[in-house]
Order: C-alpha cells, then sequence, then structure tokens
C-alpha cells in the first residue's frame, strides 16, 4: 500500500460529519427504543414528537446509520493514520474556526427560535464566540511568521502546502 503524504482537510472534514451526524442519530435511535413513550424528542415547539408516535422504522433506522456512520468513521480515523500529518497553516486554523462557528450557531440560532419564546440563550453563545473569533481572525491576520518547510520521511523531497 502506498503511503499518503497529505492529510487534507475535506478528509478531516468528513471524519467530523460522520462523527457528529453518527453520534446523534445513535443517540436519538437508542433514545427512542429504549425511552420512556411519553416522553418527547426534538428541538421543542413544534418541532418536537412523543417518543411512543415515532415509527419502528425510523427508530431502527436511527440505530443502524448512526452505527454505519460510526464505523466509517472509525475506519477513515485508521486509515488516517498511514498518512504522513502536515501542520495547517493559520489560516486553515481559522477557516476551520469560523466554519464551525458558523455551522454550530446556525443549530443553536434554529432550536432557539423553534422554541417559540424569542431569544432566549442564543445570543449568549454567539458574542462571546465571536469575540474569540475575531481575535483570532486579527492574530491570523497580523502574523507574519511563515511555517518552516516539510520534509516527506518517505522521500526526501520538500512537501507543497496549497
Amino acid at each position: 500500500m502506498t503511503q499518503q503524504r497529505s492529510r487534507g482537510s475535506g478528509w478531516k472534514a468528513v471524519e467530523w460529519l460522520l462523527g457528529v451526524v453518527g453520534a446523534v442519530a445513535l443517540f436519538l435511535g437508542l433514545f427512542t427504543v429504549f425511552g420512556p413513550a411519553d416522553e418527547y424528542v426534538g428541538l421543542g415547539g413544534e418541532w418536537s414528537w412523543r417518543v411512543g408516535d415515532i415509527a419502528d422504522a425510523w427508530t431502527y433506522g436511527m440505530v443502524v446509520t448512526g452505527a454505519v456512520l460510526l464505523l466509517g468513521l472509525g475506519w477513515m480515523v485508521l486509515a488516517g493514520r498511514q498518512r504522513v500529518p502536515i501542520e495547517p497553516s493559520p489560516f486553515e486554523d481559522l477557516a476551520w474556526h469560523a466554519g464551525v462557528f458558523i455551522l454550530v450557531n446556525a443549530f443553536v440560532w434554529a432550536q432557539d427560535l423553534a422554541l417559540g419564546s424569542g431569544l432566549d440563550y442564543a445570543l449568549w453563545v454567539t458574542i462571546p464566540w465571536a469575540i474569540g473569533l475575531a481575535s483570532h481572525a486579527y492574530v491570523t491576520s497580523r502574523s507574519r511568521t511563515r511555517l518552516p518547510s516539510i520534509e516527506d520521511p518517505v522521500s526526501g523531497r520538500q512537501l507543497q502546502r496549497h
């Protein structure tokens, strides 16, 4: 088997996606299998369902789908160990920080608005995190240091950054 030279950010994004979606699906599936029938699951308000009203096909489908996604994540983590890691650039770190900020805050705002009582807690998550993200962006823009070049341990050649 040929050793890959880098671990691209697309690989990392898929690992995160499989892990988060798989864990949520497995948790919800197990909750609907073992949870009491009179409990509710969902985002709140009109976006909630009574556990006893959820069809068995959906329940077991979530359990199986979550397990398959987590197995896929396990395979990707093990396959990723055969790759030579390359240190990400400061801009790549900032891009990941901004992407996670957008995804998490979109979910928090949607959940807060779906509850139907207006904004209760979304601002308490968004504002401090936005200050941290702005600080990260400022430090990244002011940084003039370049990362050292990396040599591939297999071939001895210099690896390029993209």
